[in-house]
This record gives structure tokens, C-alpha cells and sequence, in this order.
């Protein structure tokens, strides 16, 4: 199990910055796989968790428009090719960004042959445009590494532990493959091997 400690990133984004994700569309988070059949040949699909304890309460979040009500008990998974260090910088757009519920299992579209970053999680705890916008986020720092032969990829259950001040203390992967490979089966009635490639940690500088 992958464990280590991290420190999360909050802030407030400007008005600008906030029209400008507003006017995005075409850089909306991407949903979920609903069915796997339909994936084309050169995709494969990322099978995993993500959690947080405490888990995100609803009085934790001041959502005030219909698109604010999206993103109600939701974080954004930044998974992509390539890394991003959130530990020094915040994203600034939903490119590369998945929409998943917290301790529900996620079935997102990769690409085969290449490796996958997990450069960490956002949610809002305010949702005012133009006025304000407030986001946290929890930074990942870790890879998995995708064959061209795979066809489905179990990467575990990315655990973000935090304080009582809200701070993030923990990072950790754990392995629940069993349960996950028994629920990936049956939700999509495949005898597809759910190969299990646990997340690893991402070597980079202090």
C-alpha cells in the first residue's frame, strides 16, 4: 500500500478565471464508461476508488447555481498522460479531469499503451459565479503504467486522509481489488480479466 504524507492546495478563484470556466464547455470533466462494450479498440478502461475521511459533509459546500449542483458531493479526478505537481501549482481548467463520486467505484476511458498520472483531486466548497468560486484541492503524485494489450485496469482506491482544520495529513492507495473486480463483472456481464496495477508513487523533486 502506498502511503505518504502530502499537503493540499486551496484558493479563490478570480472572477475571470471564473467566466472563463463557465464560457469552457468544451473543458467540462469527462464522465464515466457506461459501457464497456462500446469502448473503442485503442481505450482501455481505469477501474479504482476514490475516498475521503472524513467524508465531504453537504454543509461543506455552498453550491448557488444549477451548474454548482453538479458538482454536489463530486470531486474532479485529474487523470491524464501527463503530470501536473499540485503541490505547487492548481488547475486551472477541466481538461484531463474526471467527474467521480467519492466511495464509488469509477470506470473512466484512458488510453492503451501509455502511462496514466494521478495528479489529484479538486472540489468546491463555494459555487457563485461571477462572484466567488472556492476549490480545494489534494495533490496525487502517482503513475500507473498501461499496456497496449490491456483492455481493463484496476489502479485501487486512491484514500486522501484530512484533519480537522481540513488539512490533507495522508495519501494512500489501498487495495480492494476482489470486491472491485466482482462489481466490475457483473455491472458490465464480462468475462474481461480486470488486471490489477496498483498506483505508484511519483518520483519527483522536493
Amino acid at each position: 500500500m502506498l502511503a505518504q504524507p502530502v499537503k493540499r492546495r486551496r484558493g479563490r478563484i478570480s472572477a475571470f478565471i471564473a467566466a472563463m470556466l463557465l464560457a469552457s464547455c468544451m473543458t467540462m470533466p469527462q464522465g464515466q464508461v457506461r459501457r464497456f462494450i462500446d469502448m473503442p479498440d485503442q481505450k482501455v478502461l481505469l477501474v479504482g476508488k476514490v475516498a475521503i475521511s472524513p467524508p465531504l459533509q453537504p454543509r461543506e459546500q455552498m453550491l448557488k447555481t444549477s451548474l454548482g449542483e453538479r458538482f454536489r458531493n463530486k470531486l474532479l479526478l485529474y487523470c491524464a498522460a501527463q503530470f501536473r505537481d499540485f503541490r505547487t501549482s492548481r488547475p486551472d481548467a477541466y481538461e484531463g479531469s474526471y467527474e467521480v463520486t467519492p466511495d464509488e467505484t469509477f470506470y473512466i476511458e484512458v488510453n492503451k499503451g501509455t502511462t496514466i498520472y494521478v495528479s489529484g483531486v479538486l472540489f468546491y466548497t463555494e459555487f457563485d459565479p461571477p462572484y466567488s468560486i472556492v476549490s480545494h484541492v489534494y495533490p496525487g503524485l502517482s503513475r500507473v503504467e498501461i499496456s497496449s494489450d490491456d483492455e481493463a485496469v484496476y489502479v485501487g482506491t486512491i484514500q486522501f486522509s484530512r484533519d480537522e482544520h481540513d488539512d490533507l495529513v495522508l495519501m494512500a492507495i489501498r487495495d480492494d481489488y476482489r470486491g472491485a473486480e466482482q462489481e466490475f463483472k457483473e455491472r458490465f456481464t464480462t468475462s474481461t480479466t480486470l488486471r490489477k496495477a496498483l498506483l505508484e508513487p511519483v518520483s519527483i523533486g522536493k
